[in-house]
């Protein structure tokens, strides 16, 4: 063989290769580490504000008696530090959540154990206790007249919770 077809031999391997390269890829990997939840002991809860007289509802601002509830979490993980509640219900234009049956001008307030009112969309959070596992979320609620002028009917309201864990 001679020189000359040897040149011309590489030059066209080379010219080849060249088109043959590989396209540049690139790998993108998504994900997420997140607590695993804990078991929610307390899956529905009612309180029962008993019978109010609307004479004790006439001022503005006057309010039932607290009632106590609390909400329980249990066989937290490992690993999991806080608990996060967060608390969603129908808001009237008080800002506090709407009562939906059929007494008029009353609303229903719910505070945690320090007396912080928590309206829809406000969150609390608690420590896990890490001996027991569990988180515990002390709350009260009680019917309001924030106008007065409280109509008799019955009182009802739901409100949703809403736990994150870190």
């Amino acid at each position: 063989m001679k020189w000359t077809h040897v040149g011309w031999l590489l030059a066209g391997l080379l010219t080849a290769s060249a088109s043959l390269r590989a396209a540049d890829v690139t790998l993108t990997v998504n994900g997420k580490v997140v607590a695993r939840p804990c078991t929610v002991s307390t899956v529905n809860a009612t309180v029962e504000l008993g019978d109010l007289y609307t004479f004790s509802l006439i001022g503005a601002g006057s309010a039932s008696a607290w009632h106590s509830v609390a909400l329980d979490l249990s066989n937290c993980p490992v690993g999991t530090s806080r608990v996060k509640a967060t608390f969603s219900g129908t808001a009237d234009n008080t800002g506090y959540y709407k009562n939906q049956g059929t007494a008029g001008n009353i609303q229903l307030e719910l505070q945690n154990e320090d007396g912080t009112t928590l309206n829809n969309g406000s969150s609390q959070s608690v420590q896990v206790d890490e001996a027991s596992q569990s988180a515990r979320f002390p709350l009260q609620i009680r019917a309001l007249s924030v106008n007065g002028g409280a109509t008799q009917g019955t009182i009802q309201a739901v409100i949703n919770v809403t736990y994150t864990y870190a």
